[in-house]
């Protein structure tokens, strides 16, 4: 990942990654969560207690590669579409609200030149 030289590489280096470990982490939340429903006894179990442990664990992998996923996509965002300047923007519509300046030189309709 230290070679990538711009964001959209760093996003090609990250999503290969995700994508090889997402199958096995798959797997291991599918085990951890079967775990800790292992003959109903998490049903009743205090949130801390062993039944529950795994469930976490689980929780937390699947946690994780999400994410991996939104910081993937809030990186490219900041670099390649930027939040627009809110204060720039708020100088413009206040010039933007008053009349439209007059226009100048001679004006021209369809009967001809004005006089």
């Amino acid at each position: 990942m230290d070679a990538a030289e711009s964001p959209a590489e760093f996003s090609n280096v990250l999503n290969a990654l995700l994508d090889s470990v997402a199958p096995f982490l798959n797997e291991v939340i599918d085990h951890l969560a079967a775990t800790a429903r292992w003959r109903g006894q998490n049903r009743g179990a205090e949130v801390e207690s062993p039944p529950w442990l795994p469930r976490n664990a689980a929780s937390s992998i699947a946690s994780g590669l999400t994410m991996a996923t939104e910081a993937d996509v809030k990186i490219l965002r900041a670099h390649y579409d930027p939040a627009p300047d809110l204060d720039a923007l708020q100088k413009h519509s206040h010039r933007a609200s008053g009349p439209p300046p007059a226009p100048s030189g001679p004006q021209y309709g369809t009967s001809g030149r004005r006089r």
